[in-house]
């Protein structure tokens, strides 16, 4: 039975990607936080490059006590800094498709927690700014 003693699919490199992808997406956001004039805007992409970090490094760190060691790639920023809403919509994207072939239930467990990480800041953005 998958999830329970990582019978499923070997998903390390796509947990690794999923990694760069955030490492890269939290660098993204706190530049752009850095520019925007929107208050509301500043203080949602602060919170989610704060919670960014500590929901990586349990999708990374649990990954690890599974397959070993990840080979997290580095991924270039993408995405205009004065256009959050585009450019994290489009890292969720990505990590989505990424994590598409995971099938261990913890680890989507941790990885929707990031999904709504991502969809709660999108709000924020587009709706409370």
């Amino acid at each position: 039975m998958a999830g329970l003693a990582g019978k499923g699919k070997d998903c390390s490199g796509d947990i690794a990607k999923a990694v760069g992808i955030m490492f890269m997406s939290r660098t993204y956001a706190h530049m752009a936080h850095l520019k925007t004039p929107s208050y509301s805007s500043h203080k949602a992409l602060n919170k989610f490059y704060d919670d960014i970090v500590g929901l990586c490094d349990d999708l990374a760190e649990g990954s690890q006590g599974l397959y070993g060691k990840l080979d997290i790639p580095f991924v270039n920023i993408s995405g205009n800094v004065n256009d959050p809403v585009s450019a994290l919509s489009t890292h969720l994207k990505q990590l989505e498709t990424t994590m598409m072939g995971c099938d261990e239930d913890w680890i989507m467990n941790i990885f929707q927690e990031i999904q709504k990480l991502y969809r709660s800041t999108l709000y924020k953005l587009k709706e409370v700014a």
